[in-house]
C-alpha cells in the first residue's frame, strides 16, 4: 500500500467560505476516484509554530493507483483552486509493507 501525506499552509486570502467548498471537493474525491483506498483530512487543531493548516492523508493499493489518482480530474479541480492560495506545501509518500 502506498500513503500519500499533504500538509498546507494558506494565504489569508484564502476566506472561510472559499476553503470550505475547497474541502468539501477534496473530501469528494474518494467517491470520484476508484483507485483511492481511503482518504482523510482535517485541520490543524493545536495551531502550533510548526504547525500546517490542513493534513491530507490518502491510500492507494500501489503506485500505480496513486499515478491515477494524480491525473484525475476532480483532483486537478482542487488543484486549480489551491493552486494560487497555498503559501506551503509539503508531501511524502510512502509504502506500507504488508497492509491489506
Amino acid at each position: 500500500m502506498i500513503r500519500h501525506v499533504a500538509v498546507f499552509r494558506f494565504v489569508p486570502e484564502f476566506t472561510t467560505e472559499q476553503r470550505e467548498h475547497w474541502i468539501s471537493l477534496l473530501r469528494a474525491l474518494p467517491e470520484q476516484i476508484p483507485e483511492l483506498r481511503s482518504m482523510s483530512a482535517g485541520r490543524d487543531v493545536l495551531g502550533g509554530p510548526a504547525s500546517h493548516e490542513l493534513a491530507i492523508v490518502a491510500d492507494f493499493d500501489d503506485l500505480e493507483g496513486l499515478a491515477a489518482y494524480t491525473r484525475h480530474p476532480a483532483h486537478d479541480e482542487v488543484l486549480r483552486i489551491s493552486a494560487s492560495v497555498k503559501a506551503s506545501l509539503a508531501t511524502v509518500d510512502f509504502e506500507i509493507p504488508d497492509a491489506s
